[in-house]
């Protein structure tokens, strides 16, 4: 790659990384493109020189945020094996915590859910992602039962349906401030959803 284009690359990379925090910081519909080349320090011109519109510059840097969270999990998960211990390092990673970069991840789903509801343009995008997100939770829930670690009567596919319900139900809640509900609370239901819906009984391991 040459000089020329690895600084255009980087420089369409700082544009998206700074929109998407500004978006987790203020909300989808108020952000502008002025405020996106104030944080990068430069012109609102170079920020329409890579995004022709405000749309395209606000829908590229959720997908950017998206991908960036795929690919730090993938590289966490394929360091485990045990297929328990990988889902619960998806829970740790994935838990909303206060002040936290994750928390910042959950803010933009959150938008990019509502953004989907209400423009079906968003949704082949949106539904593209979530399945590459349940694909995760149906390859671990089949790799211990492969492992003989969970269940082997389970349908792969809906226990990770009904896990990934729990796990964005909780979230919204964290996020949201609903009193009842807290990171450790998430954190405990998770697990709790893996301990006794996933897990083989101990009589029925090998």
């Amino acid at each position: 790659m040459s000089g020329a284009r690895a600084g255009e690359d980087d420089r369409k990379r700082s544009i998206l990384e700074a929109t998407w925090r500004l978006i987790a910081e203020r909300g989808y519909h108020t952000v502008r493109v002025q405020d996106i080349a104030a944080v990068c320090g430069t012109s609102t011109g170079t920020v329409h020189y890579y995004f022709p519109g405000n749309q395209d510059v606000l829908v590229e840097a959720l997908k950017y945020c998206v991908e960036q969270a795929f690919a730090r999990q993938s590289v966490e998960l394929r360091a485990i094996d045990d297929a328990r211990d990988r889902l619960l390092c998806l829970i740790e990673m994935q838990l909303p915590r206060p002040g936290a970069g994750v928390r910042d991840e959950w803010l933009i789903w959150l938008q990019f859910w509502t953004e989907a509801a209400t423009r079906p343009e968003l949704r082949p995008i949106h539904n593209d992602f979530y399945a590459r997100w349940m694909d995760t939770v149906v390859r671990i829930v089949r790799r211990g039962q492969r492992q003989c670690v969970f269940r082997d009567d389970l349908d792969a596919e809906y226990a990770a349906l009904r896990f990934s319900a729990l796990h964005d139900g909780a979230a919204i809640k964290v996020l949201t401030g609903t009193p009842e509900m807290t990171v450790d609370r998430m954190r405990m239901m998770l697990i709790d959803f893996v301990d006794h819906e996933l897990v083989r009984p101990p009589a029925l391991v090998a």
